[in-house]
């Protein structure tokens, strides 16, 4: 034993070659415990100037406030002063100088951004949000439906976007509400598509409320 080591042992010290310290932060840190739940499905009531439709979403967190966003919507186009009437005759429904029904079903792919993460609770998640994609147009000649095919009915593509602001409201990563306002972006372009009779319609978009419920994974 040298005169180092004996004077190490002398105050009472065992020497050791290993240094155990405990990390001051966690193991585990905020992020990956907010990543636990990291995908959720939830389902839409879209309401708008042209009636109600129907969303699908799939969202897939890519960081703490930061998920990746599918999204499918389904709903009605049609002109906003259009009106049924009954027929006193034979009792049947019917809107005058009607040519078309129209459908819109847009699939983006886009981003949702968390605000205030840190300055609110986690049971009011505001958020924005956009994406980018692809519309389906369906035109359903009137007075008939997607079975009957004495005139045919038509699919058109045309480029879709929008952007969103709303809240989730609830615990993430279980069932939770959403309540949100959305702008779709489905300019159709040229003549545009007849709903009612010289009154064409060239952009398939428009504000829509949308009342969503979440199932986290």
């Amino acid at each position: 034993m040298n005169g180092q080591e004996k004077s190490i042992t002398e105050f009472g010290a065992v020497p050791d070659s290993m240094i155990v310290f405990k990390s001051p932060r966690p193991l585990i840190t905020e992020q990956m415990e907010s990543l636990k739940h990291s995908s959720y499905w939830s389902i839409e009531m879209l309401f708008s100037g042209n009636g109600f439709g129907a969303g699908f979403s799939y969202s897939k967190h890519i960081s703490s406030t930061v998920s990746l966003h599918g999204l499918l919507g389904m709903t009605g186009n049609r002109n906003s002063d259009e009106l049924e009437y009954i027929d006193p005759f034979t009792g049947a429904t019917f809107i005058p100088n009607k040519v078309n029904r129209l459908f819109s079903f847009p699939l983006t792919l886009g981003l949702q951004y968390r605000l205030f993460k840190e300055s609110l609770s986690d049971s009011f998640r505001p958020f924005i949000g956009g994406g980018i994609g692809y519309a389906m147009i369906l035109q359903v000649p009137y007075n008939e439906n997607l079975v009957q095919t004495e005139q045919r009915t038509l699919a058109h593509g045309r480029p879709a976007g929008y952007v969103g602001l709303g809240s989730a409201f609830g615990s993430e990563g279980r069932t939770s509400l959403s309540a949100l306002i959305r702008y779709y972006f489905i300019p159709y372009g040229g003549a545009g598509l007849e709903s009612i009779k010289d009154l064409p319609i060239s952009d398939f978009g428009g504000l829509f409320i949308a009342l969503g419920i979440a199932f986290g994974n």
